[in-house]
């Protein structure tokens, strides 16, 4: 065990050294090669990379198989991402026990980010005893979530008809919050802009952001997607990758619309795509900011949330046509820094590749 424990190791620094050297086809051959020799932890790093084409090739059937595969051996990382894939359904049925069950083993098998997931999940004593070291609660934890009240959400107030703007107050627990901003610490490039064909950096938007991939989505930010979609009546599958938003002192992002316009325009591989962008709604993930609000130039609306609330609008009217009154912007940040979470909405099923 011993042995096979240091040849696992040894392939991972190599494909590690590899990687940082910029020679990653080299590492992703090294991680096959282990991986067709049974090394478990190979089948799970190479099965994170194919699933989303991370420095490897895009190809998730064959990174799903890998991954179930070591999952089936009992390694922590996968059971973690099979998680995560199935609370999604993502290239499988969705299921939430099977989801919650793969979570537990995870954490069992020691696994850091599943033990933080099942901490926000569970019923909160049993969280705090297991915070506070207590050993063998991670069964009860995971028996203890109720996904009924996590599906549950509170009461939205209008903000406005005309664009149509709600609010919704204590949205998820502060704690959520800050897991997502430790899932993006350091991870944060500047903010382009996409007009349904490119994307390019604009003077008008100085903020950067993180996108979640499946890889780096969890169930708590299934959860969260699970909650906008029940608020806002729209399904899961017309939602783009969520993505948080760092606007650091200064930092804005003047007047604009995030509808893409594009008509009979698509976008994506060969420009199939011909959906847009109906819907934006807003997680603010801290409130220890000066400026920084929300604003409709239009309608004279300014609005700014507290940590774990949410705020969405459409950009399309009562009678689905464009809403020009949704032009929105963020305000400069005069102290500190802010972070929010965004999550768009489409008219249909949001499968492009762009």
């Amino acid at each position: 065990m011993a042995e096979s424990a240091t040849i696992a190791g040894s392939d991972l620094k190599l494909a590690g050294d590899l990687d940082a050297a910029g020679r990653h086809d080299e590492a992703v051959d090294v991680l096959r090669r282990a991986a067709a020799s049974g090394v478990t932890a190979a089948e799970s790093a190479l099965g994170i990379r194919l699933l989303v084409g991370r420095q490897a090739p895009f190809d998730p059937q064959q990174g799903i198989a890998l991954l179930t595969s070591a999952a089936a051996k009992g390694e922590a990382d996968a059971l973690s991402q099979m998680a995560t894939l199935k609370a999604a359904g993502a290239w499988m049925p969705q299921n939430w026990n099977e989801a919650l069950d793969l979570l537990r083993s995870a954490a069992e098998r020691g696994s850091a980010r599943a033990q933080g997931q099942l901490l926000l999940l569970g019923d909160g004593e049993l969280a705090r005893r297991a915070r506070a070291g207590e050993a063998g609660l991670w069964g009860a934890l995971r028996a203890s979530v109720d996904l009924k009240a996590w599906l549950t959400v509170p009461e939205r107030r209008v903000i406005c008809e005309a664009p149509r703007i709600r609010a919704v107050d204590k949205f998820v627990p502060a704690g959520f919050c800050d897991w997502l901003l430790g899932r993006g610490a350091g991870r944060y490039q500047r903010s382009q802009m996409f007009d349904g064909q490119k994307s390019t950096f604009l003077a008008t938007r100085t903020c950067s952001d993180f996108k979640f991939d499946i890889v780096d989505a969890d169930l708590v930010l299934q959860i969260i997607r699970e909650r906008v979609a029940a608020i806002t009546t729209l399904p899961t599958v017309a939602f783009e990758p969520p993505q948080i938003f760092h606007y650091a002192l200064g930092e804005e992002i003047k007047a604009h619309y995030d509808a893409l316009k594009l008509g009979d325009q698509g976008y994506g591989q060969g420009g199939s795509y011909k959906g847009d962008r109906i819907a934006t709604f807003l997680l603010y993930l801290n409130d220890d900011y000066d400026g920084g609000e929300l604003v409709f130039p239009h309608v004279g609306v300014r609005h700014r949330g507290k940590t774990g609330d949410g705020v969405y609008f459409a950009h399309i009217d009562a009678n689905g046509q464009p809403d020009r009154k949704s032009l929105h912007a963020a305000l400069p940040i005069t102290r500190n820094e802010k972070f929010i979470l965004s999550q768009w909405i489409h008219d249909r099923p949001f499968t492009a590749a762009t």
